[in-house]
C-alpha cells in the first residue's frame, strides 16, 4: 500500500500530465486561449489538487480563508512563473513548450506546497506559505525553458515527511534551517 507522501506525489503527478495537455493546447492557440486557460485550471487542477491532498492527511476541503491565505502567501513566486509563461506563452504555436513546462512547474510546485501544507496540519500562515514556495523553487530549480525536469519521489516523500505533525512555529524554524543551508 502507498504510503501518503507517494499518493500525494501521484496526485501532483497526474495533475501536472493534465494541466500540461491543457496549457500546452492554449499554447497552440496563443492570446486570448491561453488566459481563458490560466483561469480556469484554478477551478480544474488546483483547487481539486490542493483539496484531494488534505483529504490524504484526513483534513476537510480548504476554506476560502484558507485560499486567500495561501494565495497571498505564494503571490510573488506564482507571478514570477506566469510572467515567463505570459510573455513567451501567449505566441501562437511557439508559447507550446512554454507553457508546458510552466504549467509542469507551477502544478509541481503548488502541489508540493499543499502537501507540505497538509502535513503539518490545518493553520496556514502567508509568511510560512512564502517561505515554503521559496524553498520548493530552490529544491527544483526551473533552469531549462523548453524541459521539465520531474521531482523525484524520494525527495518529495522527505519534504512532505519531514514537517509532518509540526506546529508553526516548529514548521517555520524547520523551513528557515533548510532555506540557510542552501545559502539564503
Amino acid at each position: 500500500m502507498a504510503t501518503r507522501e507517494v499518493k500525494v506525489y501521484e496526485i501532483i503527478n497526474n495533475k501536472a500530465g493534465s494541466n500540461m495537455f491543457v496549457q500546452g493546447l492554449s499554447g497552440a492557440l496563443g492570446f486570448p486561449f491561453t488566459l481563458f486557460a490560466d483561469a480556469g485550471v484554478f477551478l480544474t487542477h488546483y483547487g481539486p489538487m490542493m483539496n484531494s491532498i488534505r483529504e490524504i492527511y484526513g483534513m476537510k476541503k480548504a476554506d476560502e480563508g484558507a485560499m486567500k491565505t495561501i494565495l497571498s502567501g505564494c503571490g510573488k513566486e506564482v507571478i514570477a512563473d506566469l510572467v515567463v509563461d505570459k510573455v513567451v506563452g501567449n505566441i501562437p504555436l511557439i508559447g507550446i513548450p512554454a507553457n508546458v513546462v510552466c504549467a509542469k512547474a507551477m502544478t509541481w510546485r503548488l502541489g508540493i506546497l499543499f502537501g507540505m501544507l497538509s502535513s503539518r496540519g490545518e493553520e496556514i500562515t502567508p509568511e510560512n506559505v512564502e517561505k515554503t514556495m521559496i524553498l520548493i523553487r530552490r529544491t527544483f530549480p526551473q533552469t531549462n525553458p523548453v524541459f521539465f525536469k520531474k521531482p523525484q519521489v524520494e525527495t518529495v516523500e522527505k519534504l512532505l515527511s519531514v514537517v509532518e505533525g509540526m506546529d508553526q512555529t516548529k514548521y517555520g524554524d524547520k523551513i528557515d534551517m533548510i532555506l540557510d543551508i542552501f545559502g539564503n
